[in-house]
């Protein structure tokens, strides 16, 4: 067991540094817990199951560079530390929210944020599935709630409000949520950042197409 006293050094990961640091800790305990194993099989049926004993090991810590304070849990099963799980809080986010999205009309915004804080947790499929009610949310504030997604793509076209091209980028984002939310389909991380990409160009060109308008406005005309 790990028992580290006030201001002793440990060096371990921090957040804002992103690496290994020497940290000063601030807090320390640990517990020792019952836990249950259970194996079941494809329908989900329990067929046996086991005991084990389960160390948490918690420690609060100051980084010696940034001064930024961490959190490190582990859960410990076994004495060789081989299968030990271990969580920092808080993590650095694998997609930062885009600075622009406080432009962004409000109803887009609540969603938008659950969206990037199930990236950032590797909640993919829900990511995705987010990614797809915002899409809907967007088409149907535009052109409203009329037929099937193509036939609202194609509307969009119709009306001048996206490209030919950009829909085709949006049918794709919108069969991978689709995917997601009917037949459990989870993305890689790269594909996800992919179907990321087209949300945040559609949202941005919202705010780019209201400073056009703005200037256009405000440019005196020709007499």
């Amino acid at each position: 067991m790990d028992n580290y006293k006030a201001d002793e050094l440990l060096k371990t990961y921090c957040f804002n540094c992103d690496k290994e640091t020497n940290q000063s800790i601030l807090y320390n305990d640990n517990e020792i817990v019952p836990n249950e194993i259970i194996w079941r099989n494809e329908s989900g049926d329990e067929f046996e199951s086991a005991w084990e004993v389960v160390a948490n090991i918690w420690t609060l810590s100051r980084c010696r560079g940034c001064e930024k304070v961490n959190f490190k849990h582990i859960i410990r099963n076994s004495p060789d530390r081989e299968t030990d799980r271990v969580f920092h809080l808080p993590h650095k986010p694998i997609r930062q929210v885009p600075n622009w999205v406080i432009k962004i009309p409000m109803k887009y915004v609540g969603i938008l944020q659950e969206i990037y804080i199930s990236v950032n947790e590797k909640l993919f499929t829900l990511s995705l599935t987010g990614i797809r009610t915002l899409l809907d949310i967007y088409i149907v504030d535009k052109i409203g709630d009329v037929g099937t997604f193509k036939q609202k793509l194609d509307k969009l076209v119709a009306e001048g409000i996206i490209t030919s091209s950009k829909a085709k980028v949006l049918e794709a984002a919108i069969d991978a949520g689709n995917a997601s939310a009917h037949r459990g389909y989870r993305p890689d991380q790269e594909t996800l950042f992919q179907i990321l990409d087209i949300m945040e160009n559609l949202l941005h060109s919202e705010i780019v197409d209201r400073s056009v308008n703005k200037i256009k406005q405000s440019t005196p005309r020709r007499r």
